[in-house]
């Protein structure tokens, strides 16, 4: 079997190392301001610290999503591998990945397969709590965002 490449992660394990309060100290905030972090890095260590989000752990072989399916909840890929299947084309995501978020914003069925590869630990984003922000927004900018992620799913 051909390898399968790892298409998106962060690393995880040095961003994990900065701590809890790393965003709210001096050194933290020296070091987003200087552009040392990438967007992808800012978005991990976020997601990471929030307690707005339930953690949660899959075994290796548990499949989170079948293609066709519609997302119940997204997830936020804190640490492990996932396999990802579409069609004939498989890829890998580590964490900071984020699954079905965009898919279950506008109600789209899953265009691939998810298995978990290794064990992995994900924050659940529950789509009540993402209906709840959508619906405070302008219906313009609502629109926009809709738009926005069809095309992007379309892709």
């Amino acid at each position: 079997m051909a390898e399968i490449n790892l298409r998106f992660a962060v690393d995880a394990e040095k961003l994990e190392k900065l701590g809890s309060n790393f965003m709210h100290s001096k050194e933290g905030m020296d070091a987003f301001s200087s552009g040392k972090f990438k967007g992808e890095d800012r978005l991990f260590i976020s997601l990471l610290e929030t307690h707005l989000l339930n953690t949660m752990m899959f075994y290796p072989q548990k499949k989170l999503i079948q293609m066709g399916e519609q997302f119940e909840e997204a997830y936020f890929v804190v640490s492990g591998e996932v396999l990802i299947t579409q069609g004939d084309k498989s890829y890998k995501l580590g964490a900071g990945s984020v699954l079905g978020l965009s898919e279950g914003m506008v109600r789209l069925p899953s265009k691939y397969t998810a298995t978990t590869l290794t064990s992995v630990q994900v924050k659940i984003i529950p789509f009540h709590r993402v209906d709840s922000i959508i619906k405070g927004l302008l219906p313009e900018l609502r629109a926009i965002l809709v738009t926005i992620i069809k095309r992007n799913l379309a892709a």
